[in-house]
């Protein structure tokens, strides 16, 4: 088995991890925005299972991401590679699961097959945004295996000293998080309720919990930040009580002044490196090393 990706810390991780050879991929774009993606040592890849790990870098653009890496799995496919498994720790499109209004694309399907007909056998994605659960993902005709980012998380958290902890989902479905969270971590959790205006994008909190937040270190946890909008409206509602207000996502987007925002509002905000960004302080590599171990 053979890792291909570019050098940099999370791929050097990942391949000390599994203790395998690393084949580095060289990035390139054109002036006018076309990607060449360069796999070196490329005549390595006949007949060999291969591993390709890929994120989004920065400044954030999905569809260079998600072509670079398209391209990437068609090189390695026309070079004879055995078999390709797809390390993807953001799946891009993700959110679009389901066609919420008349004429809207099945984006989340549709980016699968086009990764899967590029010729991936089986994708590695963390915390993926329409199976909140960790293990196969089965309904979109390719072999999927979501990791769950909040395991590491729960880690780094138990590690944090942190007073009495709460860990609230600003919506109900972050509710499943948290409660993954608490019951790692040795928590209480609850759950705000969220509705999202389908035209507008305009977010509403309702301001009802079921746990008291007075003196103790309260974490909001979600999958992930965009524009932050979800994030600040819950911790508006926590208000001045909590002694610490802790923000935690999976995969920092941190779109226009995301960052600022939560910063503002929150006495910490953490991600963790699914993707590259400043707050990316929590290793998912080990989670996504112990599934590649169990499972390939």
């Amino acid at each position: 088995m053979i890792l291909v990706g570019p050098k940099d810390e999370f791929v050097e991780e990942l391949k000390n991890r599994l203790n395998i050879e690393l084949i580095e991929i060289e990035k390139k774009v054109f002036p006018d925005r076309e990607l060449r993606p360069r796999i070196l040592d490329i005549d390595k890849i006949k007949y060999q299972e291969v591993l390709f790990v890929n994120r989004p870098d920065r400044p954030l653009d999905m569809n260079k991401y998600l072509m670079e890496s398209i391209l990437a799995i068609k090189i390695l496919k026309s070079a004879g590679a055995k078999k390709i498994n797809f390390i993807c720790p953001y799946l891009p499109y993700a959110r679009q699961d389901k066609i919420f209004r008349p004429g809207e694309p099945l984006s989340a399907k549709w980016v699968v097959d086009m990764i899967k007909d590029a010729g991936a056998e089986k994708i590695i994605t963390v915390s993926c945004h329409f199976h909140p659960e960790e293990g196969v993902v089965d309904n979109y005709g390719i072999d999927m295996y979501n990791v769950s980012g909040f395991k590491a998380i729960s880690a780094y958290l138990r590690n944090m000293n942190l007073e009495n902890p709460a860990i609230i989902g600003p919506d109900e479905k972050a509710g499943t998080w948290a409660k993954e969270i608490a019951d790692i971590v040795g928590a209480e959790y609850d759950s705000l309720k969220k509705e999202r205006n389908r035209d507008t994008g305009e977010i509403k909190t309702i301001d009802k919990l079921n746990i008291e937040t007075s003196g103790r270190d309260v974490v909001i946890i979600d999958d992930m930040a965009a524009g932050g909008g979800t994030l600040v409206n819950a911790l508006d509602i926590l208000g001045q009580k909590p002694k610490r207000k802790i923000a935690i996502v999976v995969h920092p987007l941190l779109l226009g002044n995301c960052l600022k925002k939560v910063r503002e509002k929150s006495d910490l905000f953490l991600s963790t490196d699914t993707i590259p960004s400043e707050i990316s302080k929590i290793s998912v590599v080990g989670e996504i090393a112990r599934i590649i171990s169990c499972n390939i």
